[in-house]
């Protein structure tokens, strides 16, 4: 038997992730643009994939997740220990004043798993945000010092990198990264234990050093719980 990866299977995967990240409905060239891949391929697996009611279209023939992805999720979450673990944990002990996220990587993008805002229902914050460019989070930058700079330099424009090097250098050095955006910001990441995942604290403004680490303690603490066995 063949030791190489099926490509027909990676690339219907690929296509269905950003057809559900998309959050409305794509047409197959531009799907097939976002991907780099040729439309017609595109095209022939997302009619394959409407066949088992993954993917659907609408009334311009543009591709929207069909109703076999409400049993795909389900099924994940099931077998996902990362959620079994964490969202309990979140409901019950976040913090409500600031922004709290759970993230994962894909393809140098963050995908967040959770993501509260204050004054929001937790039922919100499940898969509530869209996805992120990598260099453009805390969480991404977080999980992308697990790399090689090597690896990293060849995937992000020089402006890019100039962005995240200091604070991948952060992760690697102290565990944790904290952000001090341009406009008055603060935002915070830690990795969660094996899970490729992280979790962060943001929409802190104009605040102190002592608030910082009390929040960064707060972070390392919740983390801590996120880990727990139940």
């Amino acid at each position: 038997m063949s030791s190489q990866p099926n490509q027909s299977l990676i690339d219907g995967i690929r296509c269905l992730q950003y057809l559900v990240s998309s959050d409305r409905a794509i047409g197959c060239r531009e799907l097939a643009r976002l991907m780099g891949i040729n439309t017609t391929r595109v095209n022939r697996l997302l009619m394959t994939m409407a066949s088992i009611g993954l993917t659907m279209q609408d009334e311009q023939r543009r591709y929207l997740p069909g109703p076999g992805i409400h049993a795909l999720a389900a099924q994940s979450i099931r077998g996902s220990e990362l959620f079994s673990r964490a969202l309990p944990m979140l409901e019950r002990h976040a913090p409500r004043d600031i922004v709290v996220a759970l993230g994962v990587l894909w393809e140098d993008q963050v995908i967040y798993i959770w993501h509260s805002v204050p004054g929001s229902p937790t039922s919100q914050a499940l898969a509530g945000f869209r996805m992120l460019p990598a260099w453009q989070s805390v969480i991404g930058m977080s999980l992308l010092a697990a790399e090689s700079d090597e690896q990293l330099m060849t995937r992000f424009t020089p402006e890019q990198w100039l962005h995240l090097a200091p604070h991948i250098a952060q992760q690697r050095d102290l565990g944790h990264v904290i952000w001090r955006h341009e406009d008055g910001e603060i935002s915070m990441a830690q990795p969660v234990g094996a899970h490729s995942a992280a979790l962060a604290f943001a929409g802190m403004w104009q605040v102190g050093d002592e608030i910082v680490q009390a929040r960064l303690k707060e972070l390392h603490a919740l983390n801590t719980r996120l880990l727990e066995k139940a």
